[in-house]
Formats: C-alpha cells, sequence, structure tokens
C-alpha cells in the first residue's frame, strides 16, 4: 500500500475548503488546507463579508438622510470612503479570526501557505517543497471576469477586489454588470454620494430572478436616482484629460471610475491540472455527480467548478465531496432547492422555479402575489416597498417562491425548508408564526389564497365561526 504524506490535500482556504478540512478532521483524517495567500477566500476579502458591512453603513447612510419617514429630522452624513472602509477591514478581521490559522491547528490541520500545482496526480508542489496526499480536493474558487471591451484595460477598473481598499469615494461611477455583485455595490456606493450608472447588457437587472422582482428593485434604484440602463453595453473605453469615456449606442458616458462586475471565472491556470490528468475548460473542472474530477482520487467543489457562486453552495458541495471521499458507498450530490439572496434594499431572495422557467417547463401552476404594504410588520418600519410571489403546483407545494422586500434573506430560509420537505401550503399555515414579524406575512398569503380556491366553502365557515362566538 503507497503512503501518503496526507489523507487529503486541500487546494483553497475559502468555504469549501474551510468547511472540507473541518469535516475530514471530523473523520479523523490527516489534512492539510492549502492557500496561495490567506484563509478565508473571495468570501471573506473581497465577497459576502466585506460588502455586507459596506452595505450596512449605506444604509444607514440613507436612513438617516430619509428620516422623515418615522417624523425625524433628516440627517446627510459626511460622505467618503476611508473611514468606512476601515470599518469593513475590521468586520473581515473579526470574522476571520473564527477560521484562523490557531484555530485551524487545534482542530488537527495542517495549514500550508503558497501556490499549490500538481506535480503527478498525489502530488503538490506547495511553496518550495513536494506534499503526498491519498486524495486531493480542489476548491480553489474563482476572481472577476472582465470584459472585453476595447481599451477598457488602459483607462484603468475596478473590481470587487478592490472597492474595499478605496479611501477616496468615485465621483461619477459606471458600474458594468446587473448581477448581484453589481447591484449591490452600485447601491452601497450610490448612497454613500458617488453619482452611480448601471450598464447591463441584459433586460433586467438580477436576471436569474423572477421577472417580477426585477421590476422592484429596477423601481427602487429609479427612485433612489441610479441611472439603470438596460440592454446596453459598452463598447469601447478612452481617456480624455481626467475623464473616462464608454462608447455608449446612442451617446457616450463620461465618468470618473469604472467598476467590472460582469461574473467569475474558475482559478484554474496554475494548477498544473495536465500532470495530474485533471479536465478542465473555461467553465471550470468537470466533475461528475459524486463531484470526482475525470481522476476518481481528485475531487473538486464550490466555484472552481463553474456551479452557482454561492459560499453556502460551496460549502455544502465541499462536505459532500468529503463524505464520498471516506465513505465507502459514494452518493449522488444533489443541492435540493437551492436559495438565492441579492443584498439589494430590498433585499431579492428566491428559492425554486421563476415563472418564465416554470412556463417552459410546462408547468401547471396559481400564482399568490402579496405586496409589502400589506405586511403589517413593513408598514410599521416604514419598508412597503416589495412584493412576495410563489408558484403553487396542484397539490398545494411550492414550485417556486420569490420575495423582494426588506429582510427577505431572512425569510426566504422557511420557504427553502418547505420546498426541500415537499411541505404544502396547508404545512406554512398550520404553524403558528410571531406577530409582528415579516414572515408573518407569509401564511396570511397562503390563507388567502386557500380561502380563494374556494370562496363559498370559507363563507360557510366563517358563517359557522361566527356562530360559536
Amino acid at each position: 500500500m503507497a503512503s501518503f504524506d496526507y489523507d487529503l490535500a486541500i487546494i483553497g482556504a475559502g468555504s469549501a475548503g474551510l468547511t472540507a478540512a473541518r469535516l475530514a478532521r471530523f473523520f479523523a483524517k490527516r489534512v492539510a488546507l492549502i492557500d496561495k495567500d490567506r484563509l478565508g477566500g473571495d468570501c471573506l476579502h473581497y465577497g459576502c463579508v466585506p460588502s455586507k458591512a459596506l452595505i450596512k453603513a449605506s444604509r444607514v447612510a440613507h436612513e438617516a438622510a430619509t428620516a422623515q419617514r418615522w417624523g425625524l429630522s433628516p440627517q446627510h452624513l459626511p460622505s467618503g470612503l476611508a473611514a468606512v472602509n476601515a470599518r469593513v477591514r475590521h468586520a473581515v478581521t473579526e470574522v476571520g479570526k473564527l477560521d484562523d490559522t490557531q484555530v485551524l491547528a487545534d482542530l488537527g490541520v495542517d495549514v500550508l501557505l503558497g501556490g499549490a500545482t500538481f506535480r503527478d496526480p498525489h502530488t503538490l508542489r506547495v511553496a518550495d517543497r513536494d506534499i503526498t496526499a491519498k486524495f486531493v480536493l480542489i476548491a480553489s474558487g474563482s476572481r472577476p471576469a472582465v470584459p472585453d471591451i476595447e481599451g477598457l484595460a488602459e483607462v484603468g477598473y475596478l473590481t470587487n477586489e478592490d472597492v474595499f481598499d478605496l479611501s477616496l469615494l468615485p465621483g461619477r461611477l459606471a458600474v458594468i454588470g446587473g448581477g448581484p455583485i453589481g447591484v449591490e455595490l452600485a447601491q452601497a456606493l450610490h448612497r454613500l454620494g458617488s453619482t452611480v450608472t448601471v450598464l447591463q447588457r441584459r433586460p433586467h437587472l438580477i436576471p436569474r430572478d423572477d421577472a417580477d422582482m426585477s421590476d422592484v428593485l429596477e423601481r427602487r434604484f429609479t427612485d433612489e436616482g441610479i441611472d439603470v440602463r438596460l440592454a446596453t453595453e459598452p463598447t469601447a473605453a478612452r481617456r480624455e484629460g481626467a475623464d473616462i469615456v464608454l462608447s455608449l449606442n446612442p451617446h457616450d458616458l463620461r465618468v470618473d471610475t469604472v467598476l467590472c462586475a460582469v461574473g467569475r471565472v474558475p482559478n484554474v491556470e496554475t494548477l498544473g491540472l495536465d500532470a495530474a490528468g485533471v479536465t478542465a475548460d473555461d467553465r471550470g473542472i468537470a466533475v461528475n455527480d459524486r463531484l470526482q474530477t475525470s481522476q476518481s482520487h481528485i475531487y473538486a467543489a464550490g466555484d472552481v467548478t463553474g456551479g452557482p457562486a454561492f459560499t453556502h453552495y460551496a460549502g455544502h458541495h465541499a462536505a459532500h465531496a468529503v463524505r464520498n471521499a471516506f465513505v465507502p458507498i459514494k452518493a449522488a450530490y444533489s443541492p435540493g432547492h437551492l436559495p438565492w439572496v441579492t443584498f439589494t434594499d430590498p433585499e431579492v431572495a428566491h428559492v425554486g422555479r421563476t415563472e418564465a422557467e416554470s412556463q417552459a417547463a410546462g408547468d401547471t401552476y396559481d400564482v399568490i402575489r402579496f405586496p409589502y404594504s400589506h405586511n403589517e410588520r413593513a408598514v410599521t418600519d416604514a419598508e412597503p416597498v416589495g412584493l412576495m410571489k410563489f408558484l403553487i403546483d396542484g397539490k398545494r407545494r411550492f414550485i417556486g417562491a420569490h420575495i423582494a422586500g426588506h429582510n427577505a434573506g431572512e425569510m426566504i430560509n422557511e420557504l427553502t425548508l418547505a420546498m426541500n420537505n415537499d411541505l404544502t401550503v396547508d404545512a406554512i399555515i398550520g404553524s403558528i408564526h410571531a406577530y409582528p414579524t415579516y414572515s408573518f406575512a407569509i401564511p396570511i398569503a397562503l390563507y388567502d389564497y386557500v380561502l380563494s380556491q374556494n370562496p363559498s366553502a370559507a363563507a360557510k365557515a366563517g358563517r359557522y365561526l361566527s356562530r360559536l362566538t
């Protein structure tokens, strides 16, 4: 039997890698966790954590400026990014302590810093030494994609990897891309004082969400003064004095700064995959339903596989890969129904199919729409902008659930649980929800739907109950 330094070597210490390391130690395996730079990955340093800290600061500024909603005097807080980003970096540091080198060492994980390159299917070169492993998990993540626009490299641009190091707020900012990263940063920087234009080549913002939810967000952006240009894509960029000029049809756009947010590309180029015999393409590393690559002892998980670029997906993905590596009977991976959240204001969240997807699939369904103006907690909080939309099949099960509104990201988890356990509308209605909460509106909306399906029975029930009181 071959002898290896480690039972599992993990390339990448983001969400997938950290989850995998912890679970492998639970199985009492010898684990090496490798990262080219530092622990935490994109989520900790450039994504989820810093962006939410920035969004919180921008929301405080927005609430101060619109304080008349609560009968208070509006206050325009000083704009600028130096102090805000200092607070953002503090948040990153504090969250990073939860999975730092010492925490992992206490668990028995060997942390190795340095780029990892395959020398053969079981050997990795890390910094200046070779290590061997029985199994390898590739969790090297992804990086921002850059659009192919003539002159863009020459004029310069930002990505989400640069924003949180800025000390000066961009005056006029063009955000290229209207997906989750683009819209979150666009709104946050606008609320902190930038003049923002969003250039989205698709017909809607956040196009993977239901079109009704996109409409809610687009109206909010317009109301706040964000210039949203749909079905628009720059063809070239050039410098004219201090200005960056983006060529658009029909008119050019002059800005001070460009932020690119057009998606992600997998980190595979430096891994030496050919030496390992691992197959990959522009979309990422190919895996089977057990998360094995073209080499059965090498697994891949998270962004590097080209799947949904979410921290919660990557961690779930990696846990399954580790389970398959060390449990004799390997199981096919299924994430179930995966929740998506875009942390704008209003938040936009969904699980399951959009209405367009249901139509394409030939589903038979009913649609429930419930405006946030009927959500009593939203009204008391002066947050009446939003919509809940549920797609319900003939057995009263959810096909899709969509929420645009305050706290949508928290509310979607209940509906994800319902879908992953085939719970019906009646099960949600039958579970008492605390009042006054945002989630209290979910059973209310569903109850209205049930009554609408059989109004005569509802009337009889109402008359019967009235006689008992």
